[in-house]
């Protein structure tokens, strides 16, 4: 029988999120596994938060820090420093846990021996839940060539079949959703020049020697889609030179770690479904409809993006995402911001 008493490490950054935080913090001392350590690391709230945190702290299970604003990364380097579980997981402070998500992948970390296990994800907007699958599959285990050729590989781009959905190109990058072993982490930290792709730098440096990996089709996470705070959510000025300078990175990476062909693909059909998210982010600035095609178009003059199209087969996308990436091959800037309005206005009604 596998053993269901190791240690799990649960890291917490906290920043202003007072309105969310209950919810969180509820959803990880309830879990129906118990042997937990709950690391909170508050990063100088202005708000509430430290207040709520400490109120959790008659659990003995659970560790309340309070630092000088550095940022959501240096407390996660912090908890991981201080994490003394055989596993350990991390949770934003306006999110949470299902109750039975560590049980479950704790069981199956055990039962598989393996280094990683994967659950999914709900994001939760007002009024609605919406699942999201990342594998079809109830259930991977994957050794490790597999996990490096299935889903290593896929951290860099979709290749194939897989650009028949173009939204999942990001499914993979969150760390919240990924049950890792000690010790294919604590080595790691995160930070850098990786922009917006912080989490999927650690994922990619995390999966690379993973000896097995485990994905269920459970939704253990749920991302709250409705903090007007989150970084996520708002207008992004840096967004088109943070993504080219971390595509630069991993072209680097794909060369020193010497991964193949396979991999340059993938990147290349990544900077191309890039697009979607630039362009989106381009029609929340300020900015006039003309300006903002303009903007698209400078984009796509860069050779990264002209590479990009050049080499991509765009047979598995339906009619949809074939039209949106011909434009953008073709630098057709003005329709293309008419498109991505209209795929704007159908992401808010989902």
């Amino acid at each position: 029988m596998p053993s269901l008493t190791p240690l799990i490490s649960l890291v917490v950054p906290i920043y202003n999120t007072s309105a969310f935080l209950r919810q969180c913090l509820d959803s990880l001392v309830h879990q129906t596994y118990p042997h937990l350590e709950i690391i909170c690391i508050d990063d100088g709230s202005t708000d509430h938060s430290l207040d709520i945190a400490l109120s959790y702290d008659k659990d003995p299970r659970v560790r309340v820090l309070s630092q000088t604003n550095r940022g959501c990364s240096s407390c996660r380097n912090r908890g991981l420093q201080m994490a003394s579980g055989e596993y350990i997981m991390f949770i934003d402070s306006d999110d949470w846990l299902d109750l039975d998500a560590i049980r479950l992948m704790v069981e199956h970390a055990e039962a598989e021996r393996a280094d990683a296990v994967m659950g999914t994800y709900v994001r939760e907007y007002e009024g609605r839940s919406l699942p999201k699958r990342i594998f079809e599959a109830d259930f991977l285990s994957y050794d490790a060539e597999e996990t490096r050729r299935y889903v290593h590989r896929r951290l860099f781009g979709l290749v194939g079949e897989e650009l028949a959905h173009p939204e999942t190109v990001d499914a993979l990058n969150s760390n919240c959703i990924t049950l890792y072993h000690r010790d294919l982490i604590k080595h790691l930290s995160f930070g850098g020049p990786y922009g917006t792709f912080i989490d999927l730098y650690f994922q990619i440096q995390a999966l690379e020697h993973c000896q097995r990996f485990i994905y269920i089709d459970y939704p253990v996470y749920h991302y709250r889609k409705t903090n007007a705070d989150s970084e996520t959510s708002s207008y992004n000025k840096e967004l088109i030179n943070s993504r080219l300078q971390f595509f630069r990175i991993l072209m680097r990476y794909i060369e020193t770690h010497q991964l193949g062909e396979e991999y340059n693909r993938a990147l290349y059909n990544r900077i191309a479904l890039s697009m979607i998210g630039i362009g989106l982010n381009e029609l929340a600035a300020p900015k006039s409809f003309i300006d903002q095609a303009e903007s698209l178009k400078q984009v796509l003059r860069n050779e990264e993006y002209k590479r990009a199209y050049s080499q991509m087969d765009m047979q598995y996308f339906d009619m949809k995402w074939r039209t949106f990436f011909q434009l953008c091959k073709h630098e057709k800037t003005v329709p293309l911001v008419l498109m991505l309005r209209g795929v704007d206005y159908l992401r808010k009604r989902v």
